[in-house]
């Protein structure tokens, strides 16, 4: 079997991997609640909280992080549990308790139930990932170090959707669990001590459900496994390693798009349109100006006098067996594209706005265009300290690509994308800078 085959088994198993890992986290602390001091499980929680943020980032930093987002709904919801049981414990320890509850129902050696407090928590925080979507933090922090979705390839699209089917799971067990858990309080629990059937409902039955979950998920991912070996079409097995390399073509502020179709015309088929220039290789870590200006030359047949060409960036799929050059291509004019060996049509920012809307671009090619977009308009709008250029309030500049293969900046850096993300135009913007770099220098 090959490294690379050993390299995807890997990476299907780390989805697992990672449900058995925040799944535990969250479901220890609330077995253990029910036979040790309540006041020891905030510490169990902020502790399992940083370490399940030190597994991520460690990950992330490696590139062998799956997806974050289970991960991340775990440690979250742990510190905004354990923010909830020191809350809780300060005010019995103060004493302000009674004011909201008469004293001889009290019972302060059992300030919280700790599954009461994790399970709505666990709710809360996936359900806002869900309604955030791709602007979830981790989501977007995601994107900013593995790439998009559609850079990461086949076996990248399976994570994601496998990825947000985990989240919905994990959804509906914090669900139920706290159901029961509120009911059983309810109706039935005494606060003088925690008794059997006590231990059982709020200790008990989460890690029941948290071990038959893991054969579930354990289940899936195996037949994941079993679906991306199988002889079909979508599975790049057999294929092996590679290298593409992409090349947009632009000229002013239009791009060059074609279609795979037999008679090219402008009426929606089915077909996507994308750069003609693209070419796939024997896999290489690197590949200099010259070798992609010599590709071109051969997919176009058009000199090194007629165009000039600019490295964009690198990405990788999600297992690191193949990678992707872009590149953008500044030929001398629009005319020039006439006599090389494609064919195409010009179309401008507002034609391409309109493809892209209509999902009429190849998954690639939109995120091409997204990375160009969102580098350029940081670049011009922000320094590299996300600081506003021009102190106009509410003024952006137009978004042109005139140019760009003269532009001094650099899109292969993640900086601009974080200049994107936060910038002094976002609220709290010092505020939220000092937070993110502390916990840069923590992980």
């Amino acid at each position: 079997m090959s490294d690379r085959n050993l390299t995807h088994e890997t990476s299907i198993f780390s989805l697992w991997l990672n449900w058995v890992i925040a799944g535990g986290s969250l479901s220890l602390p609330i077995l253990l609640s029910v036979y040790i001091p309540p006041l020891l499980i905030p510490i169990i929680c902020l502790a399992f909280s940083g370490a399940l943020v030190y597994y991520d980032r460690s990950s992330l930093r490696n590139h062998t992080a799956v997806c974050p987002l289970i991960l991340t709904i775990a440690a979250r919801s742990l510190f905004y549990s354990a923010l909830i049981m020191v809350a809780i414990s300060l005010i019995y320890s103060r004493g302000y308790i009674k004011y909201f509850y008469e004293a001889a129902s009290l019972n302060n050696s059992i300030p919280f139930v700790t599954l009461l407090i994790i399970g709505p928590a666990t709710l809360v925080t996936a359900a806002w990932s869900y309604v955030r979507g791709k602007r979830y933090r981790a989501c977007q922090r995601c994107a900013l170090v593995l790439g998009n979705v559609s850079e990461r390839g086949f076996i990248g699209q399976i994570f994601s959707q496998e990825v947000r089917f985990q989240r919905f799971f994990m959804i509906a067990i914090s669900a139920v669990l706290s159901i029961i858990a509120w009911t059983y309080y309810t109706l039935f629990y005494i606060n003088v001590n925690i008794n059997v059937p006590d231990k059982f409902f709020f200790g008990w039955i989460p890690m029941i459900l948290y071990l038959v979950s893991i054969f579930y998920i354990g289940a899936r991912c195996f037949t994941i496994w079993a679906y991306y070996y199988q002889d079909m079409d979508g599975s790049d097995r057999r294929q092996g390693a590679s290298t593409t390399v992409r090349i947009i073509i632009i000229s002013g502020n239009s791009f060059y798009l074609s279609r795979d179709d037999d008679e090219f015309n402008e009426t929606p088929d089915g077909h996507m349109f994308d750069t003609p220039a693209a070419v796939t290789l024997p896999h290489q870590d690197k590949l200099s100006l010259e070798r992609a200006t010599l590709h071109f030359c051969n997919m176009s047949r058009l000199d090194e006098s007629d165009f000039t060409l600019r490295y964009m960036y690198t990405s990788r799929e999600a297992t690191g067996g193949r990678n992707t050059f872009h590149y953008i291509c500044c030929p001398k004019s629009e005319a020039v594209l006439k006599n090389s060996a494609f064919k195409g049509k010009w179309y401008n920012l507002s034609q391409v706005e309109r493809l892209l809307h209509n999902h009429e671009l190849t998954p690639l090619l939109a995120a091409e265009i997204h990375r160009l977009y969102t580098v350029t308009m940081a670049w011009k709008t922000y320094d590299a300290e996300g600081k506003r250029l021009y102190k106009v309030k509410h003024y952006h500049p137009i978004f042109r690509l005139d140019g760009i293969c003269e532009w001094d900046v650099d899109f292969n850096s993640q900086q601009w994308l974080k200049v994107a993300r936060l910038n002094e135009d976002k609220p709290f913007f010092r505020l939220r800078k000092f937070w993110r770099n502390l916990s840069a220098i923590k992980s």
